[in-house]
């Protein structure tokens, strides 16, 4: 007779493209990270809010259709059933929004759905500053240090049209990368303003002006010649690509590139604002006590999003070789007075950054400034006499009422010599060696990993010997 082969065949575990799996010698790191951001910002008075990783497509877009492309619908079950009649009805795909009504989504940032947050509840205080962690999701080509699935900690100030709230954001910016243990860093600062006014300055249809800013934008990856192209592209003569030459050419100290601006763009109203906010900003930076040497005026700093509309900023971080496989701006983001206005009558000005996590932390790991952790246990408990399993426990007890991050051995290994194997494997840094005839004596051994030494302790005395070794 046949046997039926009941084996089933095994699925390939494999991550999908884009997406990452975070084990424990990652995720200690990143979640130190995450506190040390955390701590920053409550240290600048900011509260944590935060919302759901779904909302209506049409908060997310904004009624802008560009925001569409990325972002990834979420579909229910129900869903797929309208999906299957309306192919059995001939239906096409453009008929999507009258099949489904009204539209969901992951989110693809958070700056939207604070806005909405703002406009749904008006009983907010009013200037509110808030910190959120989130994860997010666009449908981009991944690549390294760029995900489609994502997280990011934001920080934002709604409610002041003040400069000092840009300031502050800028501040703590400065703050977050100094506490993550980053050196070599810059905050590049502009205005949307400033750049708004260059079809003043320099004459052309401000219709194009989200053209140009998105080749602007570009000019660390393409080059002036690149930017010079792509501006001809759409329409620019020699002599208004000439004026954004000037432009975007002008250095010297942040004093001095303002001063520059102003003498270029006097023709230009809407960029004198912009300049004038940033002269604000700067004296007030200095008054915060940011060093000069921290942040800098980029005028071609545009960045990407429509809803900004002033000061916008950027985190770079410097000094890397140029074969540095990460690229790109680590913590960005500015002023968008506009945004709530979209999903409301209410005129919330506000001002904010977000750090892209995974990308720094990919970065930080690759400097060296992060380094993998197996454990956060400061000490392991052997377990490895059945006559001394209650001893261990009471002892494992002690420890942990006392605020020290114990493991008590839990696994498959009888032997001592095993256990001491896998606690040296986990890198723990103090093994607590306690059998029968410890149990007897009322004391355990006390063995320092790192140093190889090993002591006798009173068990009455374990809590002060383990914390006065630790500290």
């Amino acid at each position: 007779m046949e046997m039926k082969n009941n084996k089933q065949k095994k699925i390939t575990p494999k991550l999908v493209a884009g997406f990452n799996d975070y084990l424990p010698k990652d995720m200690i790191p990143r979640q130190r990270m995450f506190d040390t951001i955390r701590n920053v910002c409550e240290l600048y008075g900011f509260v944590p809010l935060e919302g759901p990783c779904v909302e209506r497509e049409e908060i997310l877009t904004g009624g802008d259709p560009d925001f569409k492309k990325n972002i990834y619908s979420v579909l229910q079950f129900q869903d797929f059933k309208k999906i299957e009649n309306a192919i059995d009805d001939g239906m096409v795909k453009d008929e999507k929004e009258r099949i489904f009504g009204e539209g969901k989504a992951l989110r693809f940032d958070l700056t939207i759905q604070f806005a909405r947050l703002l406009a749904q509840y008006p009983e907010l205080p009013r200037p509110l500053k808030r910190y959120q962690r989130g994860v997010v999701w666009r449908g981009e080509k991944p690549q390294e240090g760029r995900y489609r699935e994502f997280t990011q900690f934001d920080v934002d100030i709604a409610g002041s049209t003040s400069m000092m709230a840009d300031a502050e954001i800028i501040a703590i910016m400065s703050a977050v990368m100094k506490a993550l243990g980053v050196e070599n860093f810059v905050i590049k600062v502009n205005n949307r303003k400033v750049l708004n006014g260059l079809s003043e300055c320099a004459g052309f249809n401000n219709e194009i002006t989200p053209d140009v800013l998105r080749i602007i934008d570009k000019l660390d990856k393409i080059q002036w010649e690149g930017v010079q192209s792509g501006l001809k592209e759409i329409g620019l003569n020699e002599n208004q690509v000439d004026v954004i030459k000037k432009f975007i050419e002008i250095n010297g100290s942040n004093s001095e590139m303002l001063m520059k601006a102003s003498e270029l763009m006097k023709g230009a109203p809407t960029a004198l604002v912009g300049i004038s906010e940033l002269q604000e900003i700067s004296k007030n930076l200095e008054a915060l006590g940011v060093n000069e040497a921290l942040w800098k005026i980029d005028f071609s700093i545009a960045r990407g999003l429509g809803y900004y509309t002033g000061p916008v900023f950027e985190t770079e971080i410097t000094g890397l070789p140029d074969d540095f496989p990460i690229k790109g701006s680590v913590f960005s983001g500015g002023r968008y007075d506009g945004l709530v206005e979209k999903f409301s009558n209410e005129f919330v000005p506000a001002t904010g950054a977000a750090v892209g996590v995974d990308r720094l932390f990919a970065m930080l790991q690759k400097l060296g400034i992060l380094s993998q952790e197996k454990t956060v246990a400061q000490a392991m408990v052997l377990n490895f006499d059945k006559t001394a399993e209650e001893y261990v426990q009471k002892i494992t007890t002690e420890l942990r009422s006392a605020g020290i991050k114990t493991e008590l051995y839990l696994g498959q290994k009888k032997g001592l010599r095993d256990q001491l194997s896998f606690a040296v494997s986990s890198e723990v840094p103090f093994a607590i060696i306690a059998g029968e005839t410890e149990m007897k004596k009322d004391i355990v051994l006390l063995k320092n990993l790192l140093t190889r030494t090993q002591e006798e302790v009173d068990k009455s005395e374990i809590v002060a010997k383990v914390r006065s070794v630790i500290s």
